[in-house]
């Protein structure tokens, strides 16, 4: 059996034959399908009668006493498999705990050169967006020449001390112009 039939209906394992239908009968109203409408009425009423059934008759409740004190003494055990589990290996999904943590290794520092050279590459890369629009952002820059935020904030600096763009992002400049420069 699943679960003790004593349990079931309420009643102690020595109660007298009247007890149990007593009691039979109060969980049998109280958890009748017609009165209780709770999901497991059905499963909950079907189970009362199964307990009542055989508590009710003596020679089937001698028979589950019977069973109920073995299993008591020596509980059952789930059937051992023939073969055991084989042990999948470990594989590592996460670092080590005391694994230590490396900065990202950082480029070389750009010349002066350099940073000149890329700075007006820029420029002219945003003078190319003039024709297409008519205000610039610093995020807009970001956005559309592949630039991080600072860069970006620089380059938007350097066109406004240049007079080509205003302190609001329009182009002081038409696109004719620039593509004459």
């Amino acid at each position: 059996m699943d679960s003790d039939l004593y349990d079931i209906l309420q009643v102690a394992p020595h109660a007298e034959p009247e007890v149990i239908e007593s009691a039979y009968k109060r969980l049998a109203r109280k958890y009748h399908p017609d009165v209780n409408q709770s999901a497991d009425a059905h499963a909950r009423m079907r189970a009362l009668n199964q307990a009542y059934e055989i508590l009710s008759n003596p020679t089937e409740r001698a028979r589950y006493d019977s069973t109920r004190e073995r299993e008591r003494v020596a509980p059952r055990r789930p059937p051992r498999r023939s073969t055991p589990k084989p042990k999948r290996p470990k594989t590592k999904t996460r670092a080590s705990k005391y694994a230590r943590w490396t900065p990202p290794t950082r480029n070389k520092k750009e010349t002066v050169q350099e940073a000149v050279a890329v700075n007006e590459t820029l420029i002219r890369k945003a003078v190319d967006l003039s024709h297409v629009h008519r205000t610039i952002t610093s995020e807009l820059l970001q956005k559309l020449l592949h630039i991080k935020y600072p860069r970006a904030v620089y380059l938007f600096a350097t066109l406004m001390e240049q007079g080509l763009i205003d302190e609001h992002g329009h182009w002081t400049v038409n696109a004719e112009s620039n593509k004459t420069a």
